[in-house]
């Protein structure tokens, strides 16, 4: 079964902290290339991360993006109520002596040492949900994994219908091959006996079919044939294997277009051409679908 280079998967995770959300793109490249957007705090893991990716997918440029934000009553900084507190009594004390003149607002008091403390904030809260991380990272290349096998069910369906038709159109070869040598024959016959008409000289049979054999091993296009039905025979086995068939699709593909050129230069009668022409159409096509196979 064919997989598409192409998709997208996304996962995510609220609580009253932390909102992280994954995503994973891919789209088509010759070879795999792994790239990830990570918090600072995730950076040292960021290697262990991308090797999720790398398990899954063998071809195609893909993106891993992993953000975090923090909840809306989690905030980076918070009071340290016990010591504020603390400082409050003993300014209570300090006012008893001081008299009204001094008073000391209570605004005052969140300068002081200890009052305000930095809370870990989302960077820091999501280095210690790592595992979490990785669980939202093989959620999202399920998904991911799902619109490739999807849309490579449609590669597929095309590429076999581009496969058929080659066939077809080789079967109408084999038959077309004899009887452009009979019609060469016969118009060779022809055009040698109106040159020789009053004169005494005659047209000699084995001449005729010396002429006749050299055509038709010039334009003999049987091997191309068949080593086009198993290059189509290798392609069949290919989509239908689940091995990432991308590669060795577009060996077969260039192999494919050799046989055709070949039989193109071969072939001398006109709708044989025509024919040749029709398959190097479909194996442009095929082309085109390989070109999103992983």
């Amino acid at each position: 079964m064919l997989k598409s280079m192409t998709g997208f998967g996304r996962a995510e995770h609220k609580d009253d902290k932390l909102h992280l959300q994954v995503e994973v793109r891919s789209v088509n490249n010759k070879y795999l290339k792994i790239t990830s957007d990570v918090p600072n705090a995730l950076l040292s893991h960021q290697e262990q991360l991308e090797r999720h990716l790398k398990e899954k997918v063998h071809r195609g440029s893909v993106h891993l993006d992993v953000r975090c934000r923090t909840a809306v009553n989690s905030l980076p900084y918070h009071l340290n109520l016990e010591a504020l507190k603390g400082y409050y009594r003993s300014l209570q004390e300090l006012q008893k002596e001081l008299g009204p003149e001094g008073e000391v607002p209570l605004a005052a008091l969140f300068s002081l040492p200890g009052i305000c403390e930095k809370g870990e904030g989302p960077e820091r809260e999501v280095e210690t949900q790592l595992p979490l991380v990785e669980s939202l990272i093989n959620s999202a290349m399920e998904r991911l994994q799902e619109m490739r096998t999807q849309e490579g069910k449609a590669l597929q369906e095309e590429i076999l219908r581009c496969k058929r038709q080659i066939e077809r159109i080789l079967t109408r070869l084999t038959k077309k091959a004899p009887q452009v040598v009979e019609n060469y024959r016969e118009r060779l016959h022809k055009r040698v006996s109106q040159l020789l008409e009053g004169t005494k000289a005659e047209l000699a049979e084995s001449d005729l079919a010396r002429e006749v054999a050299f055509f038709a091993e010039r334009s003999d296009i049987t091997e191309e044939i068949a080593r086009l039905k198993s290059h189509l025979q290798q392609m069949d086995e290919t989509v239908q294997g689940d091995a990432p068939a991308g590669r060795r699709m577009e060996f077969i593909v260039q192999e494919m277009f050799r046989e055709a050129n070949t039989m193109g230069s071969k072939v001398g009668d006109g709708e044989m051409l025509r024919d040749v022409i029709d398959i190097k159409m479909e194996i442009e096509k095929i082309k085109e679908q390989v070109f999103n196979v992983e």
